[in-house]
């Protein structure tokens, strides 16, 4: 099983100047009609799903085009390209009689369309993200139409008529590859990729690599911590675990294998960091918008739920690279930063404005603005501030300033226009299959089945979600692996008892583990490459690294102050501290020393039970055992290393 990174397709420059002419024109068409589409709704949802998903389409086949070199894929790309052209003509002309002619039933025209933009959408999502999840839409649609052959309870229903199939992928009833999915692809997901890449155009990963290693660079593992830091703050804009592998690893894996880090280990660290930037606030690898388009919770509530589990996180891997780390490490550990000639804030004052922008999307957010809108004004700032910079820095030559400029908001608006249409075409599939899920009763089907075996025990049950979450969510990009399994594992969950942002945000963490977890675990494969590592045991690593995002999802349920829910402030402040060492104490147990100056057959045994206190269900015991493990540390402190 493999898949694709969600920058397949590469962009070298190369191609006619016709490609490069359209690939630019297409690049204005993309951002000028979803900007407007957010700020004036100039388009019906219908439309905007159509030109959304046609667009994307359309895009990605004139990429590929202007870089593959074989005469038969750039056949491919033509006709792919060619279809999607030909489907938004089409639903746009009969668009009025798609609504109200054929509710009940397409007409033989749409049929033949809609087949058409089935496959097309099937092609171009296999070439850029591998076939896994294609095929898994196909297996979607083959279940619709031979669900009556089924002779059991959980897969067995009457069947879907082949028009009506065809009616549920895309027209007339606007579902499917054109349903809720793609409208959030277009209107959120895209605006905020869009947004990351004219904030990584301007500087933003030299900045945050840089200021992440002035400082950490000179503690001990510091070029790990550099990583984590770095790549949290990086994989919080982005949608792809796998991509923030992809750019950042290149940066900061070597690095770590500078200072002195194994191969296998520098790469682990990279994909959990990068892995753990889909948990930050406040975009939460886009994932926070369909949590609360699924559920209908307020934005503000699932940010702040998600401060205290990926602050945890990122804790828990800091202190795993400190105690892993053997010694100090030197200087500017290979970053290459002449310190005597730019101190912090001067780094700051160069990037102030990046700064500034990822803060206004913030408070705006917290100020309950649409996402959309907040991410538009805050990409508006960035591209002022940036030209004022460039005009500013080159005022004796404004016109190099301004050639700076607009190379930068070129490259910016290429890099998001390129991953949301890249993510379009796979949260199109995953519509699919999730609106087959529920037509079809699947959904609904399993979530009583489940709760039916796991009736006198909720841990057997959240053992039962959190595996088809890794299943399910293997291979996908964050926002894809959420919006399939929250249809499958929350239901049963909230069918339990347990409350409805808890259990999403269960389902959430574990399908984002997914990109950790073995077989497939492609942000440690995509990792190990970049590290020249034996895959496997980057991927091992990164599970061991990685335990807090395994653990923490069931704290959730049986802890509710983890996600800052509780009658008493005191008995959360007590859950995160208790939670928070925890972790601490589990990462010491599983170092390779574990003395506090006590013989080792001692020291492990007494850990162990301090950790078990920190999360025994009694107040009092927590405070004891937190009692204990604060002084052991710092006892430990004091003593020479």
């Amino acid at each position: 099983m493999s898949a694709q990174t969600s920058d397949a397709i590469p962009v070298d420059g190369s191609g006619t100047s016709v490609t490069r002419f359209l690939v630019s024109l297409l690049i204005l068409a993309f951002i000028t009609s979803h900007l407007a589409q957010t700020m004036w709704l100039w388009l019906s949802p219908e439309l905007f799903r159509t030109l959304h998903l046609g667009l994307s389409m359309l895009f990605l086949a004139v990429l590929s085009v202007q870089v593959v070199r074989p005469p038969f894929a750039r056949l491919q790309s033509v006709v792919l390209g060619s279809i999607a052209i030909f489907v938004m003509a089409y639903i746009f002309s009969e668009h009025e009689a798609l609504l109200t002619e054929r509710v009940f039933g397409p007409s033989g025209a749409d049929i033949l369309v809609g087949l058409a933009f089935l496959a097309a959408v099937f092609v171009t999502a296999g070439k850029i993200w591998g076939w896994i999840i294609p095929a898994l839409g196909m297996i979607a649609l083959l279940y619709g139409y031979f669900g009556a052959i089924f002779s059991d309870d959980l897969f067995f229903h009457s069947g879907v008529s082949f028009e009506r199939l065809i009616s549920y992928t895309s027209i007339p009833f606007f579902e499917g590859m054109l349903g809720s999915m793609t409208g959030l692809s277009g209107s959120l997901i895209f605006v905020f990729m869009l947004f990351a890449g004219l904030l990584k155009s301007a500087g933003g990963i030299e900045f945050v690599l840089g200021l992440a290693a002035r400082l950490s660079g000179d503690t001990r593992g510091g070029p790990a911590k550099v990583a984590v830091l770095g790549s949290g703050i990086m994989g919080m804009i982005s949608g792809s675990t796998v991509a923030n592998v992809a750019s950042t690893g290149t940066i900061t894996i070597p690095l770590m294998k500078k200072s002195g880090f194994r191969p296998h280990d520098a790469g682990a660290i990279e994909a959990v960091a990068s892995t753990g930037g889909q948990f930050m606030p406040p975009v939460m690898g886009l994932t926070a918008f369909l949590i609360v388009g699924l559920t209908g919770i307020p934005y503000i509530d699932v940010m702040v739920a998600a401060v205290v589990p990926a602050t945890i996180y990122y804790a828990n891997l800091l202190v795993a690279v400190h105690l892993s780390a053997s010694s100090p490490a030197p200087g500017s550990a290979g970053l290459e930063l002449d310190k005597a000639a730019t101190g912090i804030g001067s780094e700051v004052r160069s990037y102030a404005h990046l700064i500034l922008g990822v803060v206004l999307l913030t408070v705006l957010l917290f100020n309950q603005m649409p996402p959309a809108m907040a991410g538009v004004i805050s990409m508006l700032f960035i591209v002022v501030t940036e030209a004022s910079k460039q005009l500013i820095v080159h005022r004796a030559d404004p016109l190099e300033g301004l050639r700076i400029f607009g190379q930068r908001m070129y490259d910016g608006a290429l890099d998001g226009v390129t991953n949301g249409a890249q993510l379009a075409v796979i949260i199109a599939i995953i519509g699919i299959i999730v609106d087959l899920m529920t037509i079809t009763g699947f959904a609904q089907r399993l979530s009583h089945i489940v709760l039916s075996l796991s009736d006198v025990s909720l841990l057997l049950l959240l053992l039962l979600v959190a595996l088809s979450c890794l299943i399910f969510g293997l291979g996908m990009p964050t926002a894809a692996a959420y919006s399939l399994v929250a249809v499958l594992g929350a239901p049963a969950l909230v069918g339990f008892g347990v409350d409805l942002l808890a259990a999403h945000m269960f389902v959430f963490f574990f399908a984002n583990m997914s990109a950790i977890t073995p077989p497939v675990a492609l942000a440690s494969l995509v990792a190990s490459k970049v590290a020249g590592a034996s895959y496997m045991k980057t991927a091992v690593a990164s599970l061991r690294l990685g335990l807090p995002g395994f653990v923490l999802p069931f704290l959730f349920v049986y802890y509710p102050g983890v996600l800052l829910q509780g009658d008493s402030i005191p008995e959360i402040v007590i859950t995160i501290l208790s939670v928070l060492m925890f972790f601490v104490a589990l990462n010491m147990l599983l170092s390779r020393h574990c003395s506090w100056g006590l013989p080792e057959f001692w020291s492990r045994p007494l850990l162990g039970l301090i950790a078990i206190g920190l999360l025994y269900p009694h107040q009092g015991i927590q405070l004891a055992a937190m009692s204990v493990f604060g002084l052991a540390v710092l006892i430990k402190m004091r003593k020479p290393a």
